[in-house]
């Protein structure tokens, strides 16, 4: 079995790929895993697992890396408000994206 982010070859043995090392290795990261030590395609379903409660805070710094430089514009601050926000930030930026010309709320 082969994916951009692992290889599991005839013997069942893992391993992580250059792509799968670079976007799994942080969130694995965050729940003390060493992406490296991961042998089996069993340990590495336990590992995501792991992982899962660490998730939505991976999610959100690399949304904010991916945008580091790049305008603030209402539109990105409706999207971080719709994964990350709270009713009343999204309602917020709802209203405030009604009233830009340059949108239109359906």
């Amino acid at each position: 079995m082969q994916t951009n982010h692992y290889i599991v070859d005839d013997e069942g043995n893992f391993r992580f790929t250059s792509v799968g090392l670079e976007e799994e290795g942080p969130l694995l990261a965050r729940a003390g895993i060493n992406p490296t030590s991961i042998k089996t395609y069993e340990a590495y379903i336990q590992a995501r697992k792991t992982a899962g409660p660490y998730f939505m805070d991976y999610l959100r710094d690399e949304t904010d890396r991916m945008l580091e430089g790049k305008p603030d514009t209402v539109e990105w601050q409706a999207i971080r408000s719709i994964a990350f926000g709270s009713d009343e930030e999204q309602k917020a930026l709802i209203e405030k994206m009604k009233r830009k010309r340059s949108f239109k709320a359906v």
